[in-house]
């Protein structure tokens, strides 16, 4: 059986794999480490199941893409149907409802929910990808300009939420708004240039269905809009530096 794989060189390929296997899933384990730590809890348990199940999810994704699967341009994209929507659905229905979830969002600081962001540096594979052709342009513009100013920005973010200073919930709020929509526009794109593909004959993003590309759409999405759905949560109740009176 002929293998379904990103048409990217193969260091490139490895590089992603590597990259997309651990920063991520790092990232988010050890937050919720330091948020069970805070709570007095076995933070090294909770990293340790966080990073097996992500490794575990990756797993059946990339098996799944090496069939050529999710290659299959189709409306809404299979990617979108069969992995996308069953995880965000998981986030909110399964995980968000459980008990170690509620102690992690209970002891974590909101600079460092924002944090997680970070990882969306990953942008920069959009860009690796069309490069090499393995992604239009219109997507690749889209999804890596905006994954990049999206985790560009949480730095500054994070800083005035340290420094207490009195704008920072607005600057939280503006970036989370901002953040939100990029995914959602990203998302838009993808069925949009999926719909012209389906029209014209073209390959459109069925490249991204593909191993080991098919990771980003798998996992990024999903997690990202999670996140700052309960980013937004966070904020609401969160306790910032009381603003300046306005002075006549």
């Amino acid at each position: 059986m002929e293998v379904s794989t990103t048409q990217v060189p193969l260091w490139l390929s490895i590089l992603f794999i590597i990259s997309f296997a651990t920063i991520p899933v790092l990232i988010i384990s050890n937050a919720g480490k330091t948020a069970y730590e805070k709570a007095n809890l076995n933070g090294s348990v909770i990293k340790k199941q966080i990073t097996l199940f992500y490794w575990a999810y990756f797993l059946v994704v990339s098996l799944a893409s090496l069939t050529g699967f999710f290659t299959v341009n189709a409306l809404p994209p299979r990617m979108v149907a069969y992995v996308m929507v069953p995880l965000f659905l998981f986030y909110v229905l399964a995980v968000q409802k459980s008990r170690w979830f509620r102690i992690i969002f209970d002891n974590i600081k909101l600079d460092q929910l924002i944090f997680i962001h970070s990882f969306r540096f990953i942008g920069v594979f959009f860009f690796l990808a069309y490069a090499y052709g393995a992604l239009p342009k219109q997507f690749a513009y889209i999804g890596g300009s905006g994954d990049i100013i999206s985790a560009i920005l949480v730095f500054p973010v994070i800083l005035a939420i340290k420094k207490q200073k009195t704008y920072a919930k607005a600057m939280a709020i503006a970036w989370n708004i901002i953040g939100l929509l990029d995914i959602i526009f990203v998302i838009s794109t993808a069925f949009i240039v999926t719909k012209a593909a389906l029209e014209t004959g073209n390959e459109g993003v069925a490249q991204f269905g593909t191993f080991p590309f098919s990771l980003i759409p798998a996992f990024a999405p999903a997690t990202i809009v999670f996140l700052h759905l309960i980013t937004f949560k966070k904020i609401k109740n969160y306790k910032f530096a009381p603003q300046e009176p306005l002075t006549a």
